[in-house]
């Protein structure tokens, strides 16, 4: 799977060729994603619902990043991704009649890779990978003594898609993406319509609603993880044109 992902991402690089390789511009972005988890989570022989608004989550956010950077020119262009969310929280539950310390680590990684041919200064068709890290940690601890267990899994999807961009006036613009994907992921989809303002022609600020979607089962019958999950909510970014 990593493999035919590479194999197609570097096309997609290759086709900006030399005699394209001219009239270059950046964009770099960090970005906030205040989003919440809607579908189930499995580990082992448990199914978990999950269904957790980002006010539900924000007591529990340790840690998060994210940027987002393009190369464009008139004919291509070359997009990366990365976001990080922590999470953790700790509690204490009764087993029997002892009380047990319970303490639990969420670490999340998203990273994009790819790019795409601008078929107009406004639309682009993309071809994109995203690959996926989650590490969950938990251990208790009671008078008897302790206890700790890990889980870590990793995939990746290829993604094809669209994004149309437009501007509403001088200072603000519009953009609508959409993507469709499958890979490590049985079907898997990201959408984003973003809302954003022009202070300079260097600094800009947007407001989207970004969706994505994963439905992946582990291969491994002896140590299933199941991971179907929607992570929905309002993005919120500043961005740096040269």
């Amino acid at each position: 799977m990593m493999r035919t992902m590479i194999v197609a991402l570097c096309l997609v690089v290759l086709a900006s060729s030399p005699a394209l390789a001219q009239g270059w511009s950046y964009d770099a972005i960090l970005y906030g994603w205040l989003a919440g988890l809607d579908g189930t989570i499995g580990v082992g022989p448990v199914d978990q619902p999950v269904d957790a608004s980002f006010s539900d989550l924000l007591g529990m956010l340790d840690f998060a990043m994210a940027g987002h950077f393009e190369a464009k020119n008139p004919k291509t262009v070359l997009i990366a991704d990365v976001a990080y969310t922590g999470l953790g929280d700790s509690g204490e539950t009764q087993v029997g009649n002892q009380p047990v310390d319970v303490e639990l680590d969420i670490d999340q990684w998203i990273m994009e890779l790819g790019g795409g041919y601008r078929v107009s200064p406004q639309f682009d068709v993309l071809m994109v990978g995203r690959y996926y890290i989650l590490d969950m940690g938990a251990t208790s601890s009671s008078i008897a003594g302790g206890d700790s267990g890990s889980k870590t899994e990793s995939w990746g999807d290829i993604y094809v898609g669209a994004r149309y961009t437009r501007p509403l006036g001088e200072k603000l613009f519009c953009s609508i993406r959409g993507d469709i994907g499958t890979g490590g992921s049985e079907f898997a989809w990201f959408a984003d319509l973003a809302l954003g303002y022009r202070f300079s022609e260097k600094f800009s600020a947007a407001v989207a609603w970004r969706v994505l979607s994963l439905d992946h089962e582990g291969d491994d019958s002896d140590n299933y993880f199941k991971y179907d999950v929607t992570q929905a909510g309002l993005g919120i970014g500043l961005g740096y044109s040269f």
